[in-house]
């Protein structure tokens, strides 16, 4: 295979470069795993488990319940040969109270004997202590991290909104690159390899609609999946449009001015970017959070932005086809 020369490639940039052997150099990339797919299958492994699931109160009640269960098969079932015995009268245990008193005594270990199983109840003494201290054992552990899910709860928020501001400062960022180089176009002060490479600055734009995507309408809910409220999803729909409609107003200013943009990885980001931003405007269609109005109003800005821009490429391409 022939090695990929930095060298050899940058003496060729004010010429036409062809992208085969960036693409071959950049192919196996795509053998790994994304961290985005590994993180989320990890997360997902993590929380689906029953014991991730099930509340603190829950495994109390089984808890009771367990005891109360047990408590009422020693009275039910007791007989000449299973039953339970006072230790000091050698007398069965005829009462209720009493047997789930030994129900629940058995269930913690505690073990006053005053009251002894014979028969097959030892059997199910055993049992009982076997299952109701796993009980227990996880009462005691959902008891010791509710102030850690508390914790990690506040993390995740705190983390969660970091990135809806870095998103939204990054759309910015965007905005603001795309007016210094309109004003540049408009100046006559660009050079030819500033628009030549003008996917550099489309790129990131796309970098952020793909991450925007999940966010908006995740996949899988569970305990531990934020959704986007109303105010930060409309402005980030909002900040959205805003940035087509400045990269609209730079591909109108190079079709005015008659500059050769339309490279081929410059258009196949741009419509990379159009495809994304379809596929986010028709989830959030379906999202609850936003009034019904005020979805309509946003798909219909966005949709008539990204209409204009497909049609600013189209008649650029008309033009360079006419003889």
């Amino acid at each position: 295979m022939k090695r990929f020369n930095p060298t050899a490639w940058s003496k060729k940039i004010s010429g036409s470069i062809t992208l085969e052997p960036i693409q071959h150099h950049l192919a196996p990339i795509h053998e790994f795993v994304p961290i985005q797919e590994l993180l989320a299958n990890l997360k997902h492994d993590r929380i689906t488990t029953w014991h991730d699931r099930v509340q603190f109160w829950h495994i109390l009640s089984m808890w009771v319940g367990m005891v109360v269960l047990f408590g009422f098969v020693f009275y039910f079932f007791s007989g000449p040969s299973a039953h339970l015995t006072y230790t000091l009268s050698q007398k069965p245990v005829l009462g209720l109270w009493d047997n789930i008193y030994f129900s629940f005594v058995t269930a913690t270990t505690t073990g006053f004997g005053d009251v002894v199983p014979v028969g097959f109840f030892k059997v199910l003494s055993v049992m009982e202590v076997m299952f109701c201290l796993l009980l227990l054992a996880m009462v005691t552990s959902k008891l010791i991290s509710i102030k850690q899910d508390i914790i990690l709860t506040e993390i995740y928020e705190i983390s969660f909104f970091e990135k809806i501001n870095r998103l939204r400062s990054s759309l910015l960022l965007f905005r603001q690159n795309s007016t210094r180089l309109i004003a540049k176009v408009e100046e006559g002060s660009i050079q030819k390899r500033e628009i030549h490479d003008m996917y550099t600055l489309i790129a990131p734009f796309e970098d952020l609609l793909s991450e925007l995507s999940p966010l908006v309408n995740p996949k899988s809910k569970n305990l531990f999946t934020k959704v986007l409220d109303a105010t930060n999803t409309e402005l980030l729909l909002s900040s959205i449009t805003h940035s087509f409609e400045k990269l609209l107003e730079l591909i109108k200013v190079l079709n005015d001015k008659d500059h050769e943009w339309r490279r081929e990885i410059n258009l196949s980001v741009i419509n990379r970017c159009i495809e994304l931003d379809l596929s986010l405007f028709d989830k959030i269609q379906g999202l609850h959070t936003l009034d019904v109005a005020r979805t309509q109003e946003l798909l219909e800005q966005n949709s008539h932005v990204v209409t204009q821009l497909k049609d600013a490429i189209r008649v650029k391409t008309v033009l360079d086809q006419m003889p």
